[in-house]
């Protein structure tokens, strides 16, 4: 099984166009390298139709693509770990072995008392709100 890892983040990508149940692992390094092919032409569409739109007279934000567009091209749009995913040097395969369970350590405030906590987490659920116990969510469940 292989995995597509953001160099930038080193977390595992999930395609854009990719159904979330269907998870981020792959039979086949072919397989893992058209995922990452379908995630650049997703982006390079996105960018595509707002500059047609664009020159067509209209707002950028009238691009049914317009999210995604400020995604692949506005560092400060969303989330920052959504930077560089419109570059093909931002993705690398890896093998579910060498991939491994990297953690990181984070510290925070719990949202219902406030008292800080530090916690290690495994890297692709920090800031997943069910399962980081720094998000209210993870406590009202």
């Amino acid at each position: 099984m292989f995995v597509i890892k953001n160099t930038v983040t080193g977390k595992q990508h999930l395609e854009p166009s990719r159904r979330s149940w269907q998870g981020t692992e792959y039979k086949t390094k072919g397989s893992a390298k058209a995922g990452i092919t379908r995630t650049l032409k997703y982006y390079a569409n996105a960018i595509a139709h707002v500059e047609q739109t664009v020159a067509n007279g209209l707002p950028a934000y009238h691009s049914k693509w317009y999210d995604t567009y400020r995604e692949a091209t506005d560092p400060n749009a969303f989330r920052t770990d959504r930077t560089h995913i419109n570059d093909p040097e931002t993705y690398e395969v890896m093998s579910v072995e060498d991939y491994g369970n990297p953690t990181v350590t984070v510290t925070g405030k719990r949202p219902y008392d406030g008292k800080e906590i530090t916690v290690t987490l495994d890297i692709n659920h920090v800031g997943v709100p069910h399962l980081d116990p720094r998000m209210e969510s993870y406590w009202s469940m």
